[in-house]
């Protein structure tokens, strides 16, 4: 009896002083984003289609110029994962550890390709799939502000990290190499191996965690730039479908995280009203 006595005392100490341990800060140097370098290497031997803009005839677009320069882009970039990192010592005080993802896409969430962006602008060419393979087999995109920062702190905190991404599948290797050398945090990554929709994904993202670390972690958090990176969940946490534009965003600002991205997304698609 004692000793369940003390055994509780001691949990319930431990809880109190962990609750009232100041949350760490978030930091990121956004002038040093704002003002980096992005030396352009050389045209690779055999590449007919690069993503390089050798004769640039027209200026850089609004949208990618904003993000690539913008305080205010950086801003509300690291802003964002500071809510979602709130959001996720929530998560981690009520699961256990290693039982709870969070899900989050790739490009402009958590890598930067703003420069390839820029050289598309400037040469005035839509983006060809041999261009951006140019891109990502180059293997020099920076981090989204926050991101590796925000995955760090996931992993101490015992959370999962599952990156599911539009990138093809076959690029996998050098997505995960670009993640490793950026700084993110990742438990698991996959591309696409021919659908955009990605409710599948991450449905298999749940039963390869399952495999890797027993039990059944689920998905508690998603985070990307357009809102079909988004999940549907019923009141049980399943996923039931990816958000989509009709929908009212129910759930975003809670465990659902959105990064901001003028570039390029599917709202393209939405009529001008």
């Amino acid at each position: 009896m004692r000793f369940a006595l003390f055994s509780l005392l001691a949990a319930t100490l431990w809880s109190t002083a962990t609750c009232a341990q100041p949350a760490s800060p978030f930091i990121y140097d956004c002038q040093a984003y704002l003002t980096r370098a992005d030396p352009i290497p050389p045209v690779a031997a055999g590449d007919t289609d690069p993503w390089q803009c050798t004769a640039p005839t027209l200026k850089t677009s609004t949208a990618t110029h904003w993000q690539r320069t913008a305080l205010e882009y950086c801003r509300l970039t690291t802003s964002a994962y500071d809510t979602a990192l709130t959001a996720a010592r929530r998560m981690a005080a009520t699961h256990r550890r290693r039982q709870w993802i969070v899900i989050m896409d790739a490009d402009e969430t958590v890598i930067d390709n703003t420069l390839f962006e820029r050289a598309r602008d400037q040469c005035g060419d839509p983006v060809h799939d041999a261009q951006w393979e140019s891109w990502v087999h180059a293997a020099i995109a920076r981090d989204v502000p926050g991101a590796a920062i925000f995955t760090q702190q996931v992993h101490r905190m015992g959370g999962l990290v599952a990156l599911v991404t539009n990138r093809v599948a076959a690029d996998d290797t050098i997505t995960r190499g670009v993640l490793k050398n950026i700084g993110v945090w990742f438990d698991y990554e996959i591309g696409s191996s021919g659908t955009y929709d990605k409710t599948t994904r991450w449905q298999g993202a749940m039963t390869a965690l399952t495999v890797k670390f027993g039990r059944h972690p689920m998905p508690v958090m998603w985070l990307g730039d357009q809102v079909t990176d988004l999940a549907i969940t019923d009141r049980h946490g399943r996923i039931l479908r990816a958000m989509s534009q009709k929908d009212s965003g129910d759930g975003i600002g809670r465990n659902l995280f959105l990064l901001p991205n003028a570039m390029y997304g599917n709202w393209t698609d939405n009529p001008d009203r």
